[in-house]
């Protein structure tokens, strides 16, 4: 995930911090037909259809997007699309005039993004907020996601997997790449003269350039808002379709730690039904959310508040950016351990979107210290019902209000209920406002709670070289949100942030921004000081996948009723230069609290992160994942201990559909090693198999042996489209 936020990063800083958002609007463009083709073209990466020349629409007028606005690129850039009535067709011919050059991995889906790819945003409803988004390396190796604009920032949500077919080919001239979409894998509204928005593009790693059609300035904020307006006539098919996922998951449990060897055989499937080409009800019996891969390993002592680990179970990643918030999150899914039953519906009619999720939980966590490695409350008994409703209505261009409702219950007369608006609205390219205005009320053993209240609101104002804002946020004492993630309540904060920009327009510095916040957090019923932080930030983006990071913090911090004032210093960037070793780093030094609330002190640490992916061929990837903390009772003093933790990981694409994976996790503090196995066969999004082995390593208290579980598990599951 630490990818994919740098690749969202990476556009936002295009799309909207660098841009310079101008009060003027885009000048209407005069829309592109995309014809339909009589003959659909072979989906096999190689132009040699003559549908493509003949009766394809044809886009070569790219420019870059950085590192200089609007400039010519240094290699071209030709793509081709039409249509029939079940597919979109996508062709692209990129050139490249230094061929051993181009980055070529054969990975997973979702898992090139330090090669060379090309790329297409297709926001079907002409909203200029959210978009369809089609990624595609020079093997075809596909990368598909939702891009969402909203308040102002940009995300590119790798969650989302559809099914289209894709095949590219590196020849003489570059590469080719080729694609169908078929209209039943995309939602859109039921025209008979569709306009759809798109934008066009293309990275090029080895000179540090995005390339993009339609044009773009930096006087309007994001790209989605610069899109170029499509049009698609007659009929085309719809996604009134029925999908069905049958699947069948096995186990078998043995080690010391388990009395005898267990084995378990769960049958289950999933249903999708296109109610219409804009609504969606999804259905799960007997779900499988078992999770193929373990969290990534994180440094979990002395901490004064949960980590939040990241939601990886299929069923709750799928169209799940409607259920996003502003700041407050109400839906964390992971709140939702072991359910038996799950529903979904989600669509768009109008200007109003709307998402209802369900889902009957066998083990309900009670708090998000649980949340950990797909753990759960445990054998309590308790059972919930779980129901989340959200709708957003669309506002203008790039703005929305919305609305969410959550609701947990546990049965016996215990229930937490959710409710409250939210917005993010923009004005005139340059003024941003995002809210929220929630309340919640608890009833444990029938005892309930007062109506308790969580607020926030950003105000903020931007041009090409400033940003100036402040926000405001308070959470009650009482406020909970059972099904989202709010780890600390009874404060209210307010802060102010200011930010510089200057556009290099350098091949190797693109841009470097100055940041400066300041804030403080009181107590919300005793307005007693919590926090005060000054944090002044630069950042050199030196091209858009390589990004260095330095902040200093001063401030003050309350804990055990004590006074804390602390100074730190933090290093954090992303590498891609290295074709076959891209690398993530971190490093944080400075004042340090022990958090025991017996003997609470001001200490001293360095925290170091290492992430490096080593690719000595196009099929393997050696991964290693390392953290590290070193906590002294004073600067220089006594060091009181060291908590590291690594992973390392390999994998072997075979082909694009079947690869082996190995992981070894290991916790030196506590002595604690995690080994996994895994063959993975996967041919579209739904038709999978795996066969995996783990074993996990503890020791168990002093005097007694070492306890080794480990698990052997199968699944399969076929996906059709009826």
């Amino acid at each position: 995930m630490k990818k994919i936020r740098f690749l969202g990063m990476a556009f936002a800083c295009l799309a909207a911090a660098a841009a310079a958002l101008g009060q003027t609007a885009a000048p209407a463009k005069v829309p592109f037909e995309i014809p339909r083709l009589t003959d659909p073209p072979k989906i096999d990466g190689i132009l040699d259809n003559p549908v493509w020349e003949t009766e394809a629409l044809k886009i070569d007028a790219f420019v870059q997007l950085s590192p200089k606005e609007n400039g010519v690129p240094t290699e071209k850039t030709v793509a081709y699309l039409g249509h029939d009535e079940k597919n979109l067709y996508i062709a692209f011919r990129a050139s490249d005039s230094q061929i051993s050059k181009v980055r070529c991995s054969i990975t997973k889906r979702d898992g090139c993004l330090e090669d060379d790819w090309v790329f297409i945003f297709i926001d079907t409803f002409n909203e200029k907020r959210r978009a369809f988004s089609f990624l595609l390396n020079p093997a075809g190796v596909q990368m598909d996601m939702i891009r969402v604009e909203e308040g102002g920032n940009d995300n590119m949500d790798d969650s989302w997997d559809t099914v289209f077919s894709s095949e590219g080919k590196v020849d003489a001239e570059g590469y080719t790449v080729e694609a169908a979409i078929p209209f039943k894998s995309l939602r859109f509204p039921n025209d008979d003269v569709k306009t759809w928005n798109i934008v066009l593009g293309r990275n090029l790693p080895r000179t540090g350039e995005i390339i993009m059609h339609p044009t773009f300035s930096r006087e309007i904020p994001g790209l989605l808002s610069q899109g170029q307006p499509f049009v698609i006539r007659g009929a085309v098919e719809r996604s009134r379709n029925v999908e069905v996922m049958p699947f069948v998951t096995s186990l078998t449990r043995g080690g010391e730690a388990v009395e005898g060897r267990r084995f378990s055989f769960e049958p289950g499937a999933n249903f999708k039904l296109g109610l219409s080409s804009n609504m969606t009800l999804d259905l799960t019996a007997n779900p499988d959310f078992s999770q193929i891969e373990a969290d990534e390993p994180q440094i979990d002592y002395n901490l004064r508040y949960a980590l939040r680990y990241n939601e990886k179970r299929p069923f709750f990643l799928e169209g799940m950016e409607i259920f996003n918030s502003p700041e407050i999150e109400t839906v964390y899914t992971r709140q939702i351990s072991d359910p038996i039953f799950g529903a979904k519906a989600s669509g768009k009619s109008g200007r109003f979107a709307y998402g209802l999720l369900s889902a009957y939980d066998m083990h309900p966590t009670e708090s998000l210290w649980e949340i950990s490695n797909g753990g759960s409350a445990g054998a309590t008994g308790t059972k919930a019902f779980s129901n989340v409703f959200r709708t957003k209505a669309d506002v203008g261009s790039g703005s929305y209000i919305g609305f969410t409702m959550t609701d947990k219950e546990l049965g016996g007369g215990s229930w937490n209920r959710l409710g409250g608006f939210d917005g993010q609205l923009r004005f005139k390219d340059r003024v941003f406002f995002n809210f929220q205005a929630l309340a919640s009320k608890s009833s444990t053993e029938r005892e309930r709670t007062s109506l308790a209240p969580g607020l926030y609101g950003e105000l903020y104002y931007t041009t090409k070289h400033w940003t100036l804002g402040g926000y405001y946020k308070a959470i009650h004492p009482e406020f909970q949100a059972s099904l989202g993630f709010v780890n600390r309540t009874d404060y209210s904060t307010v802060g102010g942030f200011a930010s510089y920009r200057l556009f290099a327009d350098k091949k190797y510095l693109n841009q470097v921004q100055f940041r400066f916040q300041a804030g403080q957090t009181d107590g919300y019923a005793d307005s007693t000081t919590q926090n005060t932080w000054i944090r002044p930030q630069i950042q050199f983006r030196l091209t858009e996948f390589n990004q260095i990071f330095v902040e200093y913090e001063a401030g003050l911090e309350r804990y055990a009723g004590a006074d804390f004032r602390k100074q730190e210093l933090s290093i954090e960037s992303q590498i891609t230069f290295i074709s076959w070793m891209p690398l993530f780093l971190f490093f944080e030094t400075g004042d340090s609290i022990n958090y025991d609330p017996d003997d609470a002190f001001l200490g001293y640490s360095n925290t170091y992160g290492i992430s490096a992916t080593f690719k000595p061929s196009k099929r393997l990837q050696l991964g290693t994942d390392f953290s590290k903390q070193t906590f002294w009772r004073t600067a220089g003093g006594e060091r009181l201990w060291d908590y590291n933790v690594v992973r390392e990981k390999v994998t072997y694409q075979f082909t694009k559909t079947l690869s082996f994976r190995a992981i070894v996790d290991y916790n030196f503090f506590v002595d604690e090693a995690f080994g996994s196995l895994l063959a993975s066969w996967v041919l579209r999004p739904g038709t999978v198999f795996f066969i995996g082995f783990d074993k996990r390593y503890f020791p168990h208290p002093e005097g007694t042996p070492a306890q080794n579980p480990y698990n052997v598990f199968v699944k399969f599951s076929y996906w059709w489209r009826l």
